[in-house]
């Protein structure tokens, strides 16, 4: 249970790291609780209230709020529960090399 739980929160952040909205995760019973976990880490969502296309009710929108503390933190998320402990290797995002302060 613990590795699917892992697996959707993954997709999750590489699609708001990606710049995606998200309403839903695809194949998740209850999408909401990923999206708390992540709130959880100190992440930031920006959530707009949308409404659904098939009844008068409303579904949330969420994307990952673009700052670039926010964005580190995100990054730092799905580097641990993908077990990367290098930063210095990424898949999909933008490649960040540790700064040294001693280079400053």
């Amino acid at each position: 249970m613990e590795n699917r739980k892992s697996s959707y929160l993954i997709i999750a952040l590489n699609k708001l790291l990606d710049g995606k909205s998200l309403s839903y995760i695809e194949n998740a019973k209850n999408s909401n609780q990923y999206f708390c976990t992540i709130k959880n880490h100190g992440i930031e969502l920006i959530e707009v209230s949308k409404p659904n296309l098939t009844n008068r009710g409303y579904h949330l929108d969420r994307r990952l709020n673009l700052t670039a503390e926010n964005i580190e933190r995100a990054e730092n998320y799905l580097y641990s529960l993908q077990g990367i402990k290098d930063r210095k290797v990424t898949k999909n995002h933008q490649e960040r090399k540790p700064t040294n302060k001693a280079d400053r």
